[in-house]
């Protein structure tokens, strides 16, 4: 096994691009917000609460569906894309796998990880890759702040459990939805700006910030789906009745899109997933991934 070049990293970490929503640097232009009042803080606090609950104690482990990956880069000349299409599995915390189909339903890329390896097999080069989400080299392209340990939250449009804080509410000026600046035990370098719904107890989108106030990653979350196959079941309401009540079957959501952009908007990158399988569970060995013996194997450090 050799180390991998630099040429080789950045001709592979491409599709890993695409599958694990790593974009170095991306950002969207300031929020535009404007205050909540005191009741509104409140309420928007309170259904906060009970989406965590909820997401910790009855939302679905695992996610499995098809997926169409669109990435769009400006040129000089004219706008550079790249589409794959191919199928999407995750299971908390940090477990996912991408298989890259062509045209005849034939793999020809597939990726998958724990949340603290990443293995990944170019079918058409014969090259296999594998290496630490701690490595120098994953480090050059993750944006900071990023915790592949929990890469599942992110295809899932939910926020991973943990002692999350609300530090401050605020209305957003586009559309119905409160942002909360929130921080979470051990990020110390980072916060989270959340875009939420209290009505369908839906994150909207999930910018990540530097301690500058700078965008690290910028996850915009829509078409959200049921796919869990949970009945029905009544799950009350919040302290404020102008707010919704809502059930598990309503909560429990996928979003069937999920957009990153530059700061300009110029550069994205959008998955669209479709063809849920419903109750969809997975082991940790459903993860694993065997190199074949004549696939030359790479390492990044």
């Amino acid at each position: 096994m050799r180390r991998v070049s630099r040429q080789d990293l950045r001709s592979h970490f491409i599709p890993l691009l695409l599958v694990l929503i790593f974009v170095q640097g991306c950002a969207r232009p300031v929020l535009q917000t404007y205050p909540a009042d005191e009741k509104e803080i409140a309420a928007v606090s309170e259904a906060f609460k009970r989406y965590q609950e909820i997401s910790r104690e009855t939302c679905a482990c695992c996610l499995d569906a098809e997926v169409d990956v669109a990435l769009s880069v400006p040129g000089w000349f004219r706008e550079h894309t790249g589409k794959l299409s191919g199928y999407l599995q995750a299971m908390k915390p940090g477990y996912a796998r991408f298989v890259a189909l062509n045209p005849l339903g034939q793999p020809w890329y597939i990726l998958v990880t724990d949340g603290k390896m990443i293995k990944s097999l170019n079918v058409f080069e014969e090259k296999a890759y594998s290496g630490s989400v701690r490595s120098e080299a994953y480090d050059k392209f993750a944006p900071a702040g990023f915790e592949p340990e929990k890469s599942y939250y992110w295809l899932s449009g939910r926020l991973p459990p943990g002692d999350i804080q609300i530090q401050a509410v605020m209305r957003d000026r586009e559309q119905d939805g409160f942002w909360l600046q929130i921080s979470q035990a051990g990020a110390i370098d980072h916060e989270s700006m959340v875009l939420f719904d209290p009505d369908e107890l839906l994150i909207l989108r999930h910018v990540l910030r530097d301690e500058r106030g700078r965008h690290l990653v910028d996850v915009l979350y829509t078409d959200y789906q049921q796919i869990s196959g949970i009945g029905k079941r009544n799950l009350g309401s919040s302290r404020a009745d102008n707010f919704t009540i809502v059930t598990i079957e309503d909560f429990c959501r996928i979003p069937g899109s999920i957009s990153v952009s530059s700061q300009t908007g110029s550069e994205k990158i959008t998955l669209k997933l479709h063809s849920f399988i419903e109750d969809a569970h997975f082991a940790a060995e459903d993860f694993s991934l065997e190199i074949p013996d004549n696939f030359e194997q790479l390492l990044f450090r």
